[in-house]
C-alpha cells in the first residue's frame, strides 16, 4: 500500500515515494547554484520568477535534467546487480555497449531501419547481460571482492570491442558524430537551449523503464522473489525461490538498461571511444545509485536528475564540465553517513558483507630447516636483485624511466596490500594519494627549494594525513561502499586537487619539470638509470616495512578486524584507531611513490587519474592481494605488458588475462604459485621421509595401521550387534510365551 502524507494545502496529499524524491531534486539543484557562484558570475537573471546567476539559465537546468536521466539509467542497473548479487558492477556500463554501438552503426554505415537496431540493441543488450551473470555464476562461492574487481577485467574486454567495432562493421575507424533518429527534426528552444526530438526520447524511455521496473519489481511474482532474495538470498533459495534463474533476469534487465542508455545518449553527446565505460562515467550513475541507497528506483530517478545539473551548471560555471566530478565526494559521503545506520544493520546481519579473503600460509615449520628450502629461498631472492639490476639494461638504457615507473608502481601496490589486502579497507583511488604526495613534493622542490628529503618526509606526512581525514568518515562505511568513496576521491584530486587554477600554490608552475637531485653534493641521481636505482632501492625498502608490520601484532590486528570485527573488538581491541593506523601507513607509502614521480615526469592530472587508480587495483588483485610478493610482482609484470604491448592489444589482455586468471584461480596468481609451491613441498616431504599434517591432511602416520586392523574392527563390532540381537529376541520369546501361559 501507497503511504499518502499531506504535503499541500486544502488537504491534497502525495506519495511518500514523491515527496522523497522532491527532497533529493532540491538538494542537487541547491548544489548547482552554490558551485554557480563559486565558479560562475555574480548577476542574476529571473526566468519564471526564479532567481538564478546568469550562469546558469533554465535551459541549462533543463538539459542537465535530461541528461541526468541517462546517469539514472546506469543507476537502475547498479541497483538491480547490487541487490541480487551484493557487487558493485563496473561493467555496467559495458553490459549495453557493444550491442547499442553495433545498432548505431547498422544504421549509420549500413542504412539498416530504425526500429531494426533498436530491436537488435534491446536483444543483444539482453543477451550479453543473460551471458555475463552465466560468467558471474562461477564467483558464488567466492569474496565479493574479487567478484567486483573481475567486472572491471570485463569492462577492458567492452573497450576493446567497441574500439574495434566501426572497422568490422562500418569498414573504417571512429565512431560517426551524426546519428540519424526519425524525431531528430522536433525542436523546441528553451532558454537559449534548442532540444530535438532526441531529447525528449530520453526523457519518455528514462520514465517508462523507472515505471515499468518498480512495478515489475512490485506487482510480479518474478519481481517480488527478486526482492525476497535480494534480502537474504539463502533464506530465499529454502524457502524454494530459484535464486540462480532471477538472477539471470535481474542482469538482463541491468544490460537492456545499460544498452538503452548507451542507445540514446549517442544522437544528444555522441558516444567517444571507450568513453561510455569511463571511470567519470560510472561514478555519475553511482552516486545516483548511492544516493538511492541502492535500493530505491523512483530515488535513483531524482537523483540522476540531480547530477545531470550539477554537470551542466559546472559546465556553465566554468567551462569545464568535469567539475562537477569532483563534488561528487562530497555527495557520496552524505548520502552514506545520512544512510549509515540502515546499511549497519544490512552489514550485521551479513546481507552486505563480503567473505574474507585468501590468506596464503608460509612454509611448515617441519621443512623450513632442509638444506633444499635456504637454497631454494635465497636462489628466488637472488634472481628477483639480479632482475632488478639488471632491468635497465634488459629493455635498454633509453627505457630505464619505464623501470621507474614500474618501481613505482610497484610502491603503490605495496599501499594496497596493506591497505586493502592486510586490513580489508577497499581503496579504488590509491593513486590520488600519490598525487597528492607528487604535488606537495614538487611544489616544495621547485617553488621552495628545499631539500630532496625533506620534500618526501613532507610527501608522507601529507600523504598519511590526507589518508586520515578520508578514513575517518569511511569507518562509518561498510563493504564495498568504501570503493565508492575511495573512488570518489580519486576523481576529486584529479579534477580539484591537481587543478593549477585552484590549488596554484601548492603545484609546480605550469610548464615546468621538477629536477632530479644531487646527493650530498657526490650522488648523482639527474639520469634515468641512477634514479631508477633510487626508486629501486625505496621499494625494497618499502617491501621490507610492509613485512615487518605483517608479521608484528599490528599486522595480526588488521588480519584479524578484517576476517571478524566483533571477535576482534570482544579482545580489547580498538577497531577505528587500528583501522586509521592502516590508512596512515598505505596513504604514506603511496605519497612516496607519487613524490617519486614527481621528479620523474611532470605534475599533472593526467599522471594520476581514475582510470588508473582501477587498473592498479587490478593488477594488485591479479597478482594476489593479500601476498606482498605477488602483488608486487603481478602490478611490475602487468605494467610492463601494457608498456610494450599495442594499445588496444594491451587492453584486450589485460581484460581478458584478469578474466581468465579470476575465474581459475580467485586468489590471483599467488595462488597458482602457492598450490605450485606446496606440491614441491609434499614430493619434498615424502622424499625425507617427515609427515607434514598441514600439507596432506588425510595421511596416516602408522603404516601398521592398513585395511586388515578396519576389517578386524568391522567384524568385531557386526559381531557384537549379532550376539545383542539373538539376546533381545530370546528375551521377547520368553516374555511373549510367558504371557500366553
Amino acid at each position: 500500500m501507497t503511504t499518502l502524507v499531506p504535503a499541500l494545502p486544502g488537504g491534497v496529499t502525495v506519495p511518500r515515494w514523491l515527496r522523497t524524491a522532491s527532497i533529493h531534486v532540491a538538494w542537487p539543484l541547491a548544489l548547482a547554484l552554490l558551485l554557480e557562484l563559486m565558479f560562475g558570475r555574480s548577476q542574476y537573471s529571473h526566468p519564471l520568477g526564479i532567481p538564478l546567476p546568469t550562469g546558469v539559465s533554465l535551459g541549462i537546468l533543463i538539459n542537465g535534467a535530461i541528461l541526468g536521466m541517462l546517469y539514472a539509467l546506469l543507476a537502475f542497473g547498479l541497483i538491480l546487480v547490487y541487490r541480487a548479487n551484493r557487487i558493485i558492477n563496473f561493467a555496467h556500463a559495458g553490459l549495453g555497449l557493444v550491442p547499442a554501438v553495433t545498432a548505431l552503426l547498422l544504421v549509420t554505415n549500413r542504412n539498416w531501419p530504425y526500429p531494426v537496431s533498436v530491436a537488435v540493441m534491446l536483444v543483444g543488450s539482453a543477451l550479453v547481460g543473460g551471458v555475463v551473470e552465466l560468467v558471474m555464476r562461477r564467483f558464488t562461492n567466492s569474496p565479493r571482492l574479487i567478484a567486483t574487481v573481475f567486472t572491471i577485467g570485463l569492462a577492458q574486454i567492452f573497450v576493446y570491442l567497441e574500439l574495434n567495432l566501426p572497422r568490422w562493421i562500418g569498414g573504417q575507424p571512429g565512431l560517426p558524430f551524426n546519428f540519424p533518429t526519425p524525431y531528430t527534426n522536433f525542436k523546441v528552444t528553451i532558454g537559449g537551449i534548442i532540444f530535438n526530438g532526441d531529447y525528449f526520447a530520453i526523457v519518455v524511455a528514462t520514465a517508462v523503464i523507472c515505471t515499468g521496473l518498480a512495478a515489475f519489481l512490485r506487482y510480479t511474482r518474478a519481481g517480488i522473489a527478486i526482492r525476497a532474495s535480494a534480502e537474504n538470498a539463502d533464506r530465499a533459495s529454502l524457502l524454494g525461490v530459484p535464486v540462480a534463474r532471477l538472477s539471470t533476469i535481474v542482469w538482463v534487465l541491468a544490460g537492456i538498461c545499460s544498452g538503452v542508455a548507451v542507445y540514446l545518449q549517442a544522437p544528444v553527446t555522441s558516444v567517444p571511444a571507450g568513453g561510455s565505460v569511463s571511470p567519470l562515467v560510472l561514478l555519475y550513475g553511482l552516486a545516483a545509485a548511492v544516493v538511492a541507497r541502492m535500493e530505491s528506483l523512483p530515488v535513483a530517478f531524482a537523483a540522476g536528475i540531480g547530477v545531470g545539473m550539477i554537470q551542466q551548471a559546472a559546465f556553465a560555471g566554468s567551462s569545464r564540465p568535469d567539475d562537477a566530478a569532483a563534488l561528487m565526494l562530497p555527495v557520496i559521503l552524505a548520502a552514506l553517513l545520512f544512510q549509515r545506520r540502515r546499511m549497519s544493520r544490512a552489514f550485521d546481519t551479513g546481507v552486505a558483507s563480503f567473505k574474507a579473503l585468501q590468506e596464503f600460509r608460509p612454509i611448515p615449520l617441519e621443512l623450513r630447516h632442509l638444506r633444499e628450502i635456504h637454497r631454494a629461498r635465497y636462489g628466488a631472492l637472488g634472481l628477483l636483485g639480479a632482475l632488478g639490476l639488471a632491468a635497465p639494461y634488459i629493455v635498454g638504457t633509453s627505457r630505464a624511466a619505464f623501470c621507474t615507473q614500474a618501481a613505482i608502481a610497484g610502491m603503490v601496490a605495496v599501499s594496497l596490500v596493506v591497505l586493502s589486502g592486510w586490513a580489508g579497507q577497499i581503496s579504488l583511488g590509491q593513486y590520488a594519494f600519490a598525487g597528492v604526495g607528487a604535488a606537495v613534493a614538487g611544489g616544495l622542490a621547485t617553488r621552495n627549494h628545499q631539500d630532496f628529503f625533506v620534500t618526501l618526509a613532507a610527501a608522507i606526512v601529507a600523504g598519511a594525513v590526507v589518508a586520515v581525514l578520508i578514513g575517518i568518515p569511511a569507518l562509518r562505511v561498510p563493504g564495498l561502499f568504501l570503493a565508492v568513496v575511495t573512488l570518489g576521491f580519486g576523481a576529486a584530486v584529479q579534477y580539484a586537487g591537481l587543478s593549477r587554477e585552484r590549488f596554484g600554490w601548492l603545484l609546480p608552475p605550469d610548464g615546468s619539470y621538477v629536477t632530479k637531485p644531487m646527493l650530498y653534493g657526490r650522488i648523482d641521481l639527474t639520469s634515468d638509470t641512477r634514479f631508477y636505482y633510487f626508486c629501486l632501492i625505496m621499494l625494497v625498502l618499502c617491501c621490507l616495512s610492509a613485512w615487518s608490520l605483517r608479521h608484528s601484532r599490528s599486522g595480526r590486528l588488521f588480519i584479524g578486524l578484517r576476517d571478524n570485527q566483533r571477535a576482534a573488538q570482544a579482545f580489547g581491541v580498538d577497531a577505528t584507531v587500528t583501522r586509521l593506523s592502516a590508512f596512515a601507513i598505505a596513504g604514506a607509502i603511496a605519497a612516496l611513490a607519487g613524490a617519486l614521480s614527481a621528479y620523474q615526469s611532470q605534475v599533472d592530472p593526467g599522471s594520476f587519474t581514475m582510470d588508473i587508480s582501477l587498473i592498479a587495483f587490478l593488477y594488485a588483485v591479479v597478482g594476489g592481494l593479500t601476498s606482498l610478493p605477488g602483488a608486487v610482482l603481478g602490478t611490475i609484470g602487468l605494467t610492463a605488458i601494457g608498456y610494450f604491448g599495442n594499445a588496444k592489444l594491451s587492453v584486450l589482455a589485460s581484460g581478458v588475462g584478469v578474466s581468465i586468471v579470476l575465474l581459475v584461480f580467485p586468489g590471483g596468481l599467488a595462488q597458482a604459485a602457492q598450490q605450485a609451491r606446496d606440491g614441491l613441498l609434499r614430493w619434498l616431504a615424502a622424499r625425507h621421509g617427515i609427515h607434514v599434517p598441514s600439507l596432506v591432511a588425510d595421511s596416516r602416520v602408522d603404516a601398521e595401521h592398513d585395511e586388515s586392523a578396519d576389517q578386524a574392527v568391522l567384524r568385531s563390532a557386526a559381531d557384537h550387534v549379532k550376539k545383542v540381537g539373538v539376546a533381545t529376541e530370546s528375551r521377547r520369546v520368553s516374555s511373549t510365551t510367558g504371557s500366553k501361559l
